[in-house]
């Protein structure tokens, strides 16, 4: 018995993150890098609403903004080290949205079986299996830690900055421990799934192309083209 696939195909997914970030690192127009981005953020809002569409809109807005001011008013040193460095982070923000997209929609299994159907070497896609699972969990036992010591008003703060030292000290010391204790339960888990470096992975769902794959490709493609021709507008 096999059940369906989430759509669109995990492979899919892991192409967008590699055009996204060719196309963001080649362009040289501003108005293809600024649509590219445009183009991530809708694709957003179908996957995550108009609340995260207009938080990212914002905060790309506001690096943007960023850019022109320190262009526009020349400040000694920080207008030669910001721009370039906030430019970086411009185009490489469509890749972040992809890449959490990924995370967030790419089921774990799916995805492992995915790889293995393009040949990914089981040393390199397990080991990227346990980060996949491995950073969320901890990013999320980090922001528990986070809760409880500013219950005891020990967390990270103006007040605490003459005790930096010490106020690290307290985030270090529980998520060492925690990160231990993850990893004894990544590797149990990993055991129960049956991952493995000789055998051959298989999953329930059906993984496979289908025709909204070719759909959501075709429609990939004409953007790209799209985003070609705005690269080579001279505005």
């Amino acid at each position: 018995m096999s059940f369906k696939a989430s759509k669109p195909d995990a492979r899919i997914l892991i192409l967008q993150i590699i055009i996204a970030g060719v196309l963001g690192f080649s362009f040289h127009n501003e108005v293809a890098v600024i649509t590219l981005f445009l183009v991530i953020d809708f694709l957003l809002l179908y996957w995550y609403g108009l609340k995260v569409f207009l938080k990212r809109l914002v905060s790309y807005a506001v690096i943007y903004g960023l850019i022109l001011g320190f262009t526009a008013v020349n400040v000694p040193v920080l207008s030669m080290i910001f721009p370039p460095f906030l430019m970086m982070i411009v185009r490489a923000y469509p890749v972040y949205l992809l890449l959490k997209l990924l995370v967030d929609k790419a089921p774990m299994n799916e995805l492992l079986y995915a790889l293995d159907a393009i040949h990914i070497p089981k040393s390199l896609s397990i080991p990227l299996m346990v980060v996949y699972r491995y950073v969320p969990t901890i990013l999320r036992e980090f922001h528990n830690v986070n809760e409880n010591l500013k219950m005891r008003e020990l967390n990270l703060s103006f007040s605490n900055l003459t005790r930096l030292i010490k106020t690290l000290e307290n985030y270090m010391v529980p998520l060492l421990f925690r990160s231990e204790k993850i990893s004894e339960e990544l590797s149990a888990a990993s055991l129960c799934k049956g991952l493995s470096m000789e055998r051959k992975r298989t999953c329930c769902t059906d993984v496979r192309f289908t025709k909204i794959d070719f759909l959501y490709l075709f429609g990939m493609a004409v953007i790209i083209c799209g985003l070609f021709f705005l690269n080579y507008l001279n505005f």
